[in-house]
């Protein structure tokens, strides 16, 4: 009787401690010999996350949670997951770890970083990938308690704003305030004032502006007039013949011109004579100033001037004589 009983109570102990342990590799996410396909996960917090929480993907358990393990270099923390299948992911994939349910479960749900543009996944550096494990980025949402923590953090800072607004508006706030809306008042009863005066001076502008627009019209039209008849006058035939004449007369002006240019190549050739004369002469004047030739000496030598009127003098004496005692020189004999 006892030998049965123990043997029983061994049977229960073996049994609960299969139970335990079965128990313990299933919360754990032991696959029993399933393949398993492995993704990485990078964070920097994994809140109440633990190994055998669930994967989820599009709300459906696709495997748990193996390891949890910080990085060497201790800014972020390596979470591996085991998938139960290949699962074709999108190329902007993430990881969220959010609270499960209210009793501290905690999942990781495989999401896309379009859908949560507000939140900052964790950026994979090129050497956190491994061979033969997708790297993905993580982000863990704040949990309870933290939130508790910046609410009350929130409500500090609301009780500081609150007591500073008693301080701003008091008694002597509310005075100046009012004296200010009073003192808008007028400044608004001014400016209405204002208006209406300039709406005054405007419409004055206008109708100036109207009288000028209706002179530019009426020079407008006159303008258009005198372009009529500048077009009917151009369509005239006689405008080609007076286009003829004045091409004629152009061509006797560059006639006029050539002979100009002729009449100014002689000119040039008669005042480069005229400066070879003017140079020849200078040549002379310099000779004849020098003392040279027979005008040179009469010009330096006044001896030889005052000969030369002697012997002039003495000629007109011989020429007078000559004149009224003419036999005295000439003898005519016939015989």
């Amino acid at each position: 009787m006892n030998r049965g009983r123990e043997v029983l109570v061994g049977f229960v102990i073996i049994a609960a401690v299969v139970v335990g342990v079965g128990g313990s590799l299933w919360l754990k996410g032991t696959n029993w010999g399933q393949p398993a396909v492995p993704v990485e996960v990078l964070l920097t917090d994994v809140a109440q996350l633990a190994p055998g929480s669930a994967v989820k993907f599009r709300g459906v358990q696709v495997g748990r949670v193996s390891t949890i393990n910080v990085e060497a270099n201790g800014q972020a923390v390596r979470v591996t997951l085991n998938l139960t299948e290949e699962i074709p992911l999108p190329d902007d994939a993430a990881v969220l770890l959010a609270p499960e349910s209210f009793f501290g479960d905690w999942q990781a749900e495989i999401v896309r970083k379009g859908r949560f543009p507000n939140f900052a996944f964790f950026e994979v550096p090129p050497g956190a990938v491994r061979e033969g494990a997708r790297v993905l980025g993580g982000y863990a949402l704040p949990e309870l308690s933290r939130l508790s923590a910046a609410a009350e953090q929130i409500s500090d800072n609301l009780a500081q704003l609150s007591e500073r607004l008693e301080i701003a508006f008091n008694d002597e706030t509310a005075q100046n305030l009012a004296k200010a809306i009073d003192n808008y008042s007028a400044v608004s009863t001014d400016l209405r004032t204002l208006v209406d005066q300039q709406a005054g001076v405007i419409m004055s502008v206008t109708t100036s502006a109207d009288s000028a627009l209706n002179e530019i019209e009426a020079t407008a039209r006159v303008a258009r007039r005198s372009f009529e008849r500048v077009e009917a006058l151009l369509a005239d035939a006689q405008i080609d013949t007076i286009v003829s004449n004045v091409r004629a007369g152009t061509g006797s002006i560059q006639q006029i011109a050539a002979d100009l240019s002729g009449s100014a190549q002689d000119l040039a050739n008669t005042l480069a004579q005229a400066d070879s004369t003017l140079a020849r002469i200078d040549r002379v004047s310099a000779r004849v100033e020098a003392g040279e030739g027979v005008l040179g000496r009469l010009l330096v030598d006044s001896t030889l001037a005052v000969r030369a009127e002697d012997v002039l003098r003495q000629l007109d004496f011989l020429l007078k004589d000559l004149r009224e005692n003419p036999k005295r020189y000439v003898r005519l004999s016939i015989f």
